[in-house]
């Protein structure tokens, strides 16, 4: 516990002071603020791992779904706390009497693609961790993110066809667009991972009841 208080200590220090502090009116770069919502998700994945690993095949569908709400809860409502930190460090640093804030459709489609996003992360992780081990989960999930992180880093290498289809797709409208079509794509992905999950608890319950009548 005061590991993990430690670590949420830190991301708010660093990303919802740090950085837009060092950043300034650059921190409301549109890739930036989508950036930013994929930080919860971080936070959803090794957690949910690590809690479902150890979860008893006999809970029941409520009680997976209530456990695997609160972890996503968390991570989405870090990823807000260091949003709106965020936002609280450039107006105090740079307002100067001006409230500074992202463009509000903007904003609304990243936190909610974010929610999407840590629900379809977490649902994912929980289906993983009943047939492989929280460090094995772990380990592909923080694969998957390295190569995403790769492929952001060496964008600049790309033919100059694709930087220029790129930069297209990372203006303020076409971010905005492209996260309200992700957090529908998420939403129904996370549903669809939900079925094996509660099919099995569903399936353990009933076992549990048949050998425990009374």
């Amino acid at each position: 516990m005061a590991k993990q208080a430690l670590i949420v200590l830190i991301t708010v220090l660093a990303f919802g002071i740090l950085v837009p502090w060092y950043k300034g009116f650059t921190f409301l770069d549109p890739r930036m603020l989508a950036a930013y919502g994929c930080i919860g998700i971080l936070f959803v994945a090794p957690a949910t791992a690590e809690s479902f690993a150890a979860l008893p095949d006999g809970l029941p569908a409520t009680s997976t779904l209530s456990r695997l709400g609160v972890l996503i809860g968390f991570g989405w409502g870090l990823n807000v706390l260091v949003v709106v930190s965020a936002i609280a460090t450039l107006n105090i640093a740079y307002g100067h009497g001006n409230f500074i804030a992202p463009q509000p459709e903007l904003f609304l489609s990243i936190v909610v693609c974010s929610l999407a996003g840590s629900a379809l992360v977490g649902a994912l992780s929980a289906v993983l961790a009943r047939t492989l081990s929280a460090g094995s989960v772990k380990a592909i999930l923080r694969l998957a993110f390295l190569l995403i992180l790769l492929a952001f880093i060496f964008s600049a290498r790309m033919p100059d066809a694709w930087q220029i289809a790129l930069m297209e797709h990372t203006t303020r409208r076409a971010i905005t667009r492209l996260a309200w079509e992700g957090s529908v794509i998420c939403a129904v992905a996370a549903g669809l991972l939900l079925i094996p999950l509660l099919k099995r608890a569903n399936t353990a319950e009933a076992s549990s009841s048949a050998a425990n009548p009374l």
